[in-house]
């Protein structure tokens, strides 16, 4: 059970110790992808080294993909935002990109890593996405659809610290489960 909470705290920790959050941006990719891979070594089908890398590399490309595309559609966002549309429009609009961007990287990770339950692996997934909607719109104080340049960095954090337990949650579900078992036998 720890193995599925430990990429989450290291993620946590790593963000405490790193002094600027513009310097934690740049490696936020790595230090996501380092959070599942080194945690979940004897579970990568592939030699270990390289997996790490192929990780790490993935990281990158669908963070970088995640930050274009909020890029491009920040003046949108500023429009929902200032025109008369509803609220659900924006947020549903904001967390679009985050949601596809961990179903892609986990898509990605299936080709590296031995995943049992590809339906479990969604529903967690889902649920961590929608955890983290939650914590940027209660944390936020009702500006998260302002989320922008300035809301970016707390929602890529967010997003990193729920998605590495939803992946680490997927890749040792056998574990989960015993120890929800052993929970309901107690």
């Amino acid at each position: 059970m720890l193995r599925i909470i430990l990429g989450s705290i290291l993620v946590i920790i790593t963000m405490l110790i790193v002094p600027s959050v513009e310097k934690a941006l740049f490696f936020l990719p790595l230090i996501f992808s380092l959070s599942v891979s080194l945690i979940n070594t004897d579970k990568l089908k592939i030699y270990r080294l390289l997996g790490i890398i192929i990780s790490v590399v993935q990281s990158y490309f669908v963070f970088l993909g995640l930050g274009i595309v909020m890029y491009f559609f920040d003046d949108w966002i500023q429009e929902i935002t200032n025109s008369g549309t509803t609220e659900l429009e924006g947020i549903a609009l904001v967390t679009f990109g985050g949601y596809l961007a961990a179903l892609l990287l986990f898509y990605f990770y299936t080709f590296i890593f031995k995943v049992s339950n590809l339906k479990f692996s969604f529903w967690a997934i889902s649920i961590c996405h929608a955890l983290v909607v939650i914590v940027m719109f209660v944390f936020s104080k009702n500006e998260y659809l302002q989320l922008g340049v300035e809301k970016f960095p707390s929602y890529l954090i967010s997003w990193c610290i729920f998605m590495s337990f939803a992946y680490n949650l997927s890749i040792n579900r056998e574990t989960f489960l015993l120890f929800t078992n052993r929970i309901k036998t107690n």
